[in-house]
């Protein structure tokens, strides 16, 4: 009996010894997965932060004063469109120098008759209409107007998204550099304090666009967005048809020249106020975002990608692998709780103290809910589902009133 029980004894110890060996790794792991998932984004905002303090390194030449077409796509827009069109009038450029283009893809609402009611209303203005008779597309409908161009410059603007007046004096200086093709701006809320989303969607903002121009001043930014995006007419061939505005970033880029977000210009537009309308909205530009650094990866592995791979490598991090983390780690923690009993209070209380203070509460928030977002988006990603661009969220154009622009002095 003696050596039986020696070997169960023995056999014990190995299973106790097997079990704790376990539960140091399941901790070890979960660390591991937890400062990986935090500690990326971390360090490379604070890089890009740090960046973002540096010079642009360009050769800009003051007198440069190149004429303009501006682009307005509009699709169902009456609720905003006449609004829109009072803002451009308001900007403050050569007015021989610029023509505004209403792109209008077939709206079937009381758009047309607004834009030539304002037309008739003001023949000062150098404005023009391109009306498609076909439902195209917001892309498709901008690259068929743009063939009649000849303009030095071309921006697109969003009817929802609204300008200060000297918008152009400030931007179109940085385009004068031989070496920059597209330029971008800032992105600020009229409705910043409205809900708990509206506030996530603010600080979201100011941290993501430091990091865009900490981008830029490195190299270039995809991060392009509709409220304001020029382009030299030179390096514009088409609107990229896959990924709208970044996408065409890239194409940029990958012509050997710079697209940079310019901090000192921004457009005003209102966020939405309920969580379902930013989950619609992010979920497009999530998954728009994610095909474009998977065409970096693609790139990078080929030796053909412009851009530097310290901006490509951790952007494709975030955007492709991080998300995925979030499932780990979640699991992890799970395991975690169950597995060390004191740690189901620990977790919970960290997380709690985390919330009490603003800055830390909606950084968590914004970083919680943008990877669920990005989660969602890589497996339409995977499962190759395709958005449509052309999807105003009805919402935020009822937020929209004459007064609240007045009080900007954007009207």
């Amino acid at each position: 009996m003696k050596p039986l029980g020696f070997f169960v004894n023995a056999a014990n110890l190995i299973i106790f010894g097997l079990g704790v060996y376990f539960l140091i790794w399941l901790l070890i792991v979960w660390l591991g997965v937890g400062l990986l998932f935090l500690g990326v984004p971390g360090i490379y905002f604070i890089y890009m932060k740090r960046c973002s303090k540096g010079t642009w390194g360009l050769c800009m030449d003051s007198a440069y004063l190149p004429s303009v077409a501006i682009f307005v796509p509009v699709y169902n827009e009456q609720a905003v469109i006449g609004l829109k069109l009072e803002n451009l009038s308001k900007v403050v450029y050569p007015r021989d120098k610029v023509e505004i283009i209403i792109v209008n893809d077939s709206s079937s609402d009381n758009t047309l008759k607004i834009i030539n009611q304002y037309l008739t209303e003001h023949p000062i203005f150098k404005i023009t209409l391109f009306d498609s008779n076909k439902h195209l597309g917001k892309t498709g409908c901008l690259n068929q107007a743009l063939k009649t161009v000849q303009s030095d410059i071309v921006i697109i603007s969003d009817a929802d998204c609204f300008w200060p007046t000297d918008i152009l004096q400030k931007a179109l200086f940085y385009l004068s550099d031989p070496n920059v093709g597209a330029i971008t701006a800032r992105e600020l809320l009229l409705n910043p304090g409205d809900t708990w989303v509206t506030l996530t969607e603010q600080f979201y903002d100011s941290t993501i666009q430091l990091i865009r121009v900490g981008e830029s001043k490195v190299h270039s930014t995809l991060f392009f967005q509709g409220g304001f995006a020029a382009y030299k007419r030179g390096m514009l061939k088409e609107f990229n048809s896959a990924t709208d505005d970044s996408g065409t970033a890239l194409d940029i880029i990958q012509n050997n020249k710079r697209t940079l977000l310019i901090p000192e210009i921004g457009f005003f537009t209102v966020s939405p106020t309920v969580w379902r309308d930013k989950f619609s909205m992010k979920i497009r530009r999530a998954n728009h975002l994610q095909q474009l650094w998977a065409r970096c990866l693609w790139l990078m592995f080929q030796g053909k990608l412009v851009m530097p791979k310290r901006i490509a490598v951790p952007e494709s991090f975030l955007h492709l692998f991080n998300p995925l983390l979030l499932v780990i780690l979640t699991l992890l923690t799970a395991g975690v709780m169950i597995v060390y009993p004191t740690m189901a209070l620990i977790i919970p209380g960290i997380f709690c103290l985390l919330l009490i203070v603003k800055k830390t509460r909606l950084t968590a928030l914004e970083l919680i809910q943008n990877n669920l977002i990005l989660l969602v988006a890589l497996s339409t990603f995977l499962t190759k589902r395709k958005f449509k661009f052309w999807k105003p969220v009805t919402e935020t154009r009822s937020v929209l009133s004459a007064q609240v622009l007045r009080e900007k002095k954007l009207i």
